[in-house]
């Protein structure tokens, strides 16, 4: 059988080292993309319209009004190979990107426009390898928050996220919500039959932490089998909402998708928008 990644346990870099080379086929982009790009563009017009670089454009036409995105500096969090971050250079962003998988990058260096995007290679849990703010949003997408595993790692994400926006900026997460875990869970599901392949996802939870360890199974005739694994810890929005609220942020608004649906607490996912303390700020 072959493991990736080579060494022992996880790290940081463990997901993306198991599905950078299947990732845009198994979650390509979709109609939720478009509404992220969308939903996104109206928040950064928010965070410019009172930002203290809202007059970086020429006298007559402030950086706010040539554009939502046109302008705003934007980190997304867990970049991946650019699902949102390329469509987002395109709408006008000038887009940050940052990733603890080189694996990860090397996928998204090879498309078109991503030379317009500035990347580093680091643990979005390690404030010192950010790079340098202010920004005006802080993006977390696609469940990115759940991917940091270690105890303490997703308080230090937001502490990193407040520390780093503008005074009016916006630390936006899009995350599932979580089902409760029963005691030492465990559970086999199938993903995908096709003709040349069958996924099974191996899954094992510990509900006393919300840490989740599971294995994508890729069986192909002929070929050893593929082990992918991958490890998160759950979080519901109360607890990431006591997370901000330690790093000096509030939550502004909660979705439960990035068209704007209402929050529906029994649902599945969620978008939220959080912002600094006027104390903070």
């Amino acid at each position: 059988m072959e493991q990736v990644p080579s060494t022992p346990g996880f790290d940081a870099g463990t997901y993306g080292q198991s599905f950078a080379d299947v990732y845009d086929t198994w979650y390509p982009t979709e109609r939720s993309t478009h509404n992220a790009v969308t939903r996104l563009n109206s928040l950064s017009l928010q965070a410019l319209q009172n930002s203290p670089t809202a007059g970086t454009g020429t006298a007559s036409e402030p950086r706010a009004a040539r554009g939502a995105a046109r302008g705003a500096r934007l980190l997304e969090l867990g970049i991946g190979t650019g699902r949102l971050a390329l469509p987002l250079a395109e709408a006008g962003f000038e887009v940050h990107g940052m990733d603890s998988s080189g694996a990860m990058l090397e996928q998204l260096r090879l498309k078109p426009r991503a030379a317009e995007i500035a990347l580093t290679l680091g643990d979005v849990a390690d404030r010192a390898a950010w790079p340098k703010g202010p920004f005006d949003l802080v993006l977390a997408a696609f469940n990115l928050l759940f991917n940091l595993s270690e105890e303490g790692a997703q308080a230090s994400l937001f502490l990193s996220a407040a520390q780093a926006l503008a005074p009016n900026g916006l630390l936006v997460v899009e995350a599932f919500i979580p089902a409760p875990l029963e005691v030492n869970e465990r559970r086999l599901s199938v993903k995908e039959v096709t003709a040349e392949s069958v996924v099974l996802i191996a899954t094992a939870a510990t509900a006393s932490t919300g840490e989740v360890t599971g294995q994508h199974i890729e069986l192909r005739d002929g070929q050893p089998v593929r082990l992918r694994p991958w490890r998160i810890r759950v979080a519901t929005p109360t607890q990431l909402d006591e997370l901000a609220a330690a790093a000096g942020l509030e939550l502004q608004e909660r979705h439960s998708d990035w068209s704007g649906t209402a929050f529906d607490p029994q649902g599945t996912a969620h978008v939220s928008v959080y912002r600094l303390r006027p104390s903070q700020a």
